[in-house]
Formats: C-alpha cells, structure tokens, sequence
C-alpha cells in the first residue's frame, strides 16, 4: 500500500514540476482546456443547426399551411408539419372559418421575410400527395408556431409523439385556446 501510495505521489509530483518547468500554471492548462471545449461544442451545434435547414425562396402560398419554395433549385409544394389550418381551397370543401385569415398570415410572413429555411423531420419527408414535409422557419422563427399561437392553426398529424417542435406547439396552442383566439373562438363566418 505505501509503494503505491508513493508512485502516486512521485507521477503527481513529477506532472506537477513538469507543469511548473514548462511554465504553464494549472488554471491556464485547466482553462485552455475549458475553452477548447466550449469552442469546439459551439462548432458542432452549429453545424448542426446549419445543417439540419435549408434555405429557400418563396415562390407562391396555396393557403395557410401550404406553399411553394424554390428548393436547390426546383419548385417544390411544402406542407408544413403538425398543424393544420382552416381550409380555402380543397376541392368540394367550403372555405372554413379563419381560412382566410391563416391564408392571409402566411402569405404576408413569408411574402415580407428576409430568410426562409426548411428543417426537415427525419421520418416524414413527404405526404400522400408527394408534398415535402417540413418545419418552415420564418427569420429564424418557426412558421408554425406564429401561426397556432394566433389562433390560426391547431396542432394535427401527428405521427411521432417525440416530434422536435410538439411540445412548444402544444403549449402555444392551449395559450391560444385559454385566450379564445382565431379558431377557438366562438365567431363563426
């Protein structure tokens, strides 16, 4: 036991006068260390956020929670994820109460934005109708979530309980519902 205490002691000895000889005091090792690591967590987060959306250009809206975006250069129909707005346009469907008002909100956000970017969801890439699926982030707010937070949208089709984005779409729309806005009020058109 005391051969080995005194190993431990001569390596921590020995690190210790190698650390003074070089010049190098602990807290400047320690915190050379603690800032290579933060720089290089802050380099993998955003390379992951950069690399989980894609930036894009709006070309047209088709109602409140789909439109039209230049994707790598092709035209694509985009239906955005977990909401769904009243309908304006589905053949043999009356438009539904706050369909205009959603159609009209989205158009606006994304007719004055300076940034679109798509994130996509690893398990739903596209819908029955070969619309890409996506979360649509309007400079640098999700689309979706402005839009269930007025009221202009319910959270719907959801497939993966673990969505990145139900929580926080869940809770804006019990705000919005709490507050009786757009959709959950009692006006009907």
């Amino acid at each position: 036991m005391r051969k080995r205490l005194n190993k431990i002691g001569f390596f921590f000895v020995s690190c210790l006068s190698f650390l003074l000889l070089t010049g190098c005091s602990t807290q400047e090792i320690i915190g050379g260390l603690t800032q290579e690591l933060h720089q290089s967590i802050q380099q993998i987060e955003q390379k992951q956020t950069s690399s989980e959306r894609v930036a894009v250009d709006f070309v047209r809206h088709v109602d409140g929670d789909t439109s039209v975006f230049l994707v790598n250069g092709k035209e694509q129909k985009v239906r955005y994820l977990l909401i769904d707005t009243p309908e304006t346009v589905k053949p043999n469907t009356p438009v539904q109460p706050f369909g205009k008002e959603a159609s009209n909100r989205t158009k606006t956000l994304l007719s004055n934005a300076k940034e679109i970017q798509l994130e996509f969801d690893e398990t739903n890439k596209t819908d029955r109708y070969g619309r890409l699926l996506a979360y649509v982030f309007v400079d640098g707010k999700l689309l979706q979530e402005t839009l269930v937070s007025e009221g202009l949208a319910k959270v719907a089709y959801v497939k993966n309980k673990e969505s990145k984005y139900l929580e926080q779409l869940e809770e804006k729309q019990a705000l919005a519902q709490q507050q009786h806005l757009g959709i959950w009020s009692n006006r009907k058109e």
